[in-house]
């Protein structure tokens, strides 16, 4: 066989590899480092498909054990795609508050000087579709 038929058996092996654990996160045994570096590595196409803060929100509230501030919000995305991704609060806030918010995907609680959010069961069922988006993609 030659060379780039080994190269390009190897690939598709990784991509059969890759979907079976997306699969996995799909069902809710989610591989946070794994998915967090397909989001970073697939950025220009979320981006494009319209759907990147919302889905990245999503992500990043879905371990949370409790609400979060938009601070705390962007540190997770910061630190979860290793300084790929980097979102400012009033970004954050905006995309929280006039979508994710107003459609029922988070639920927000403003506090004394700031603004707290978790995901909700409509959220992570967006997550989820959005994750089988990904996993079609790659």
């Amino acid at each position: 066989m030659s060379k780039d038929g080994t190269n390009n058996s190897r690939k598709n092996r990784k991509r059969e590899v890759e979907k079976e654990r997306f699969q996995k996160e799909i069902t809710g045994d989610i591989n946070e480092e794994l998915l967090w570096t397909s989001i970073a590595k697939n950025y220009e196409m979320i981006q494009g498909a319209q759907i990147a803060n919302g889905f990245i929100l999503l992500m990043a509230l879905s371990k949370a054990t409790e609400p979060l501030s938009t601070t705390q919000i962007s540190e997770i995305i910061s630190k979860k795609s290793r300084g790929e991704i980097f979102k400012l609060s009033a970004t954050l806030k905006d995309s929280l508050e006039y979508r994710l918010k107003r459609d029922g995907y988070v639920d927000g609680t403003d506090m004394k000087n700031k603004s707290v959010y978790s995901i909700t069961p409509k959220g992570r069922k967006l997550l989820k579709g959005w994750i089988a988006f990904l996993l079609a993609y790659s």
